[in-house]
């Protein structure tokens, strides 16, 4: 019957007039909004909440705008939804919905139509109404258009997440190939070892090798551009060229996001102009996308991070991704408080604003904001690099501070609405710190006790830490990197800086003890060296790599300022025994013994780096023939204690150590004429291309592994020649830079 009675009362008016049905809860809603525009007095005094749960007259009027204009689909929901927040709030129930069926199509027709010119004017009623077609229709699209980007926000928020599920994915797809690939190549070396047993097992490059070094140079290698990827552009660093173009992605991703399908209606209740709505959905946009990425922030920028251990990607790596999702919601962020400033200043001006820096949510989103900016430029790469431990504790400092502010931001939604966003932050935050705590235990349960020896060598400036390690579980790794904490000083205790571990040392000369590391081991066992590719996470499930009671980790340290200079000046005056906390290992150990040549082209300090791999890439199993050091280095001083530790190993027929003293030139009188036999000295800074070049026609069509460490000159001019040699046909070339970035 209440078909037939709404058939006649749709032919009693006219057709052109009646808007369609509509389906959905913002018709519901539409219609709540339409009449809420008016006050029904037949509850009396009471608050907004009674009147809107009790009051006759606006459940009438409720009612009929729902029956005219809504589709019944959902309608025993909304009424059940509607009836537990009367319950919940004043511990009342709505009128029934059946009131209206006491009511013909005559009477219906009768009502007062509520049109919007008249609802602007708030009025006070005490007979029922029901909104005219033009004022339910504005209601209804200004929910939908509100409510629509309110969803359509989160979800190009969540976007942001499977565009990293792609990029990890990728990573995680690229290494395992390059595991089963070098898992093949090592059968296949195996399987080719002639008599002499050295491997000389050479194949001419097919179409694979071809599309691989393709993709090594143009894509992979390079500098993003101009051949600049070490040294900065002024106070500015640009990663790698695969790096930049992840980022450039996620950048541009990020700006379609904010710039695409916003629903903008005529009419709109809440927002009258188009550039009104706009304005205020894209200020919902950025900060709802701003918020998201939050957990990416922290996620990157944690020295525990699994995925390092999934894609083999460094910690460089995770930290450019770290600072560009900061860069870009903080630029969100900023879009996001400016359009609400404006929003609210397009009110009452001052007044408006003043009364609005009064609500916690406010003033807290906008220290937010100015606190994320100010992490930006404290974070610049100058600051970084020459006040590290500045730059760390305002870091810390404001990251805390912008998780706090943001929470209160957004608590008026509730505890988990927009927070959900912040809690893992936290949480991420928390497990680091417990697994860098049990990296410490790890190293020596009795972390309060680990005493290393600093020797301080003023004529080569160098300081060289030892540290004990035979309480340690974990197996050192060859360019696997420390933290180091000197806990004896007290102001400085929390400070810490990663370090490179050069070899693993033993006071007296044992032949019958083979170390990994260790530089009096002439050839490693089997065993030890076939674990040369073990990553990070594989270092963790190792037994320890120091057995002896007097093996220490050695690393050599050059003082600068701060951390270093205060080690330095410590040193200087006798062998000092420091009380410290090692944390570690990090870093995954580059996979050089799959090479048949490698060439290692360092500078200073950058030495370490070929002297922890050389005891395995020189072992029985090895399927290295030729290993070539070419190391830049500022003192003779230096250059002799270098070749006393390592002198039997430098005696291999494979190893060609060619180095280049670039200051003191006349003091040879610190390198034993006996040790030069073994040491090709050349004038000047070595010329990088040369050398890369003659090593790559030396190679042939065997694979070359090109490994820089040193000055961010020579590591670019390094990464530069391995390119042009790829583009001249030696598809064998591989490049590594063995550096650890900020």
């Amino acid at each position: 019957m209440r078909s037939i009675a709404f058939v006649l009362l749709l032919s009693a008016r006219p057709i052109a007039a009646h808007v369609a049905l509509r389906s959905g809860k913002w018709c519901f809603g539409g219609c709540e909004t339409a009449v809420n525009y008016a006050t029904f007095n037949d509850t009396g005094p009471g608050s907004k909440k009674t009147r809107s749960c009790e009051g006759v007259l606006r459940a009438t009027s409720l009612y009929l705008c729902i029956d005219e204009y809504c589709e019944a689909s959902g309608r025993t929901a909304w009424f059940q939804d509607a009836n537990e927040t009367c319950i919940q709030r004043i511990n009342a129930t709505l009128p029934p919905y059946e009131i209206i069926d006491q009511f013909g199509p005559e009477e219906r027709s009768g009502f007062k139509r509520l049109s919007a010119d008249e609802a602007f004017k708030w009025p006070t009623l005490n007979e029922v109404v029901v909104p005219d077609d033009d004022f339910f229709e504005r209601a209804f699209t200004t929910l939908d258009a509100a409510y629509f980007e309110y969803d359509i926000h989160r979800v190009y928020g969540y976007v942001l997440f499977y565009f990293w599920a792609v990029v990890i994915s990728i990573g995680v797809g690229s290494r395992l190939l390059s595991l089963i690939h070098g898992l093949r190549r090592q059968e296949w070396q195996r399987v080719s070892t002639s008599p002499d047993g050295f491997n000389h097992f050479q194949t001419k490059p097919g179409i694979s090798s071809w599309s691989q070094a393709l993709l090594k140079r143009y894509v992979t290698i390079p500098a993003a551009f101009n051949n600049r990827c070490s040294q900065p552009f002024g106070w500015c660093s640009v990663p790698t060229r695969i790096q930049s173009l992840t980022i450039l992605a996620f950048v541009v991703l990020n700006i379609v996001l904010c710039s695409i399908n916003y629903r903008l209606t005529d009419g709109n209740l809440y927002w009258p102009t188009h550039t009104a709505q706009l304005l205020r959905f894209v200020s919902d946009r950025t900060g709802i996308i701003s918020l998201i990425n939050f957990p990416l922030i922290w996620l990157f920028g944690m020295r525990n991070n699994t995925l390092m251990w999934m894609t083999g990607w460094g910690f460089g790596t995770y930290n450019n991704f770290h600072r560009w999702v900061a860069r870009v919601s903080t630029a969100q962020a900023v879009v996001h408080s400016v359009g609400y400033t404006i929003m609210i200043w397009e009110g009452d001006g001052l007044a408006s604003l003043m009364k609005y820096l009064h609500k916690h949510y406010f003033w807290n989103g906008e220290l937010a904001t100015i606190l994320m900016c100010a992490l930006l430029a404290f974070s610049v790469y100058g600051l970084r690099r020459s006040h590290y431990e500045i730059f760390l504790t305002l870091h810390i400092i404001c990251s805390v501070f912008v998780l706090v502010t943001m929470y209160y931001h957004v608590l008026i939604f509730g505890y988990w609405e927009w927070n959900s966003f912040v809690y893992p932050c936290v949480a991420v935050w928390i497990l680091d710190r417990l697994l860098r705590g049990g990296r410490i235990l790890a190293f020596n349960y009795r972390f309060w006790n680990t005493k290393a020896t600093a020797t301080y060598d003023p004529d080569s400036h160098i300081v060289s830490l030892r540290v004990p390690c035979n309480k340690s579980w974990l197996n050192p790794q060859p360019g696997t990197y420390y933290y180091i904490y000197v806990v004896d000083d007290l102001l400085y205790a929390h400070q810490n800086h990663p370090f490179t571990l050069a070899y693993v040392s033993t006071d007296i000369e044992r032949p019958d003890l083979q170390l990994p590391l260790s530089p009096i081991s002439e050839r490693p066992s089997a065993d030890r060296a076939g674990s040369s590719d073990s990553s990070e996470s594989d270092a963790l499930l190792q037994p320890t790599a120091c057995p002896s009671k007097t093996a220490s980790l050695v690393f050599l340290v050059r003082p600068y300022d701060g951390f270093t200079a205060r080690l330095a000046k410590r040193a200087a005056t006798h062998q000092a025994s420091i009380r410290v906390l090692v944390e570690g290992p990090y870093g995954h150990t580059v996979p050089l013994h799959s090479f048949t040549n490698i060439l290692f082209m360092v500078g200073g300090t950058g030495i370490a780096v070929p002297l922890s791999h050389i005891s395995h890439l020189l072992s029985e199993t090895s399927s290295v023939v030729s290993l070539r050091i070419v190391w830049a280095v500022r003192e003779h001083a230096f250059l002799a204690s270098i070749l006393r530790e390592f002198h039997t190993l430098l005696e291999d027929e494979r190893v060609e150590l060619e180095v280049h003293v670039t200051q003191d030139e006349k003091n040879t009188d610190d390198v034993p004429a006996d040790e030069m036999k073994r040491v090709k000295l050349m004038p000047g800074r070595p010329a990088v291309h040369d050398v890369v070049e003659e090593m790559a026609r030396e190679s042939g069509y065997d694979r070359l592994a090109v490994v820089a460490c040193g000055p961010a000159r020579m590591a670019d001019e390094t990464r530069k020649a391995c390119v042009a040699m790829l583009g001249r046909g030696f598809r064998g070339v591989e490049y590594f830079e063995e550096s650890f970035k900020w």
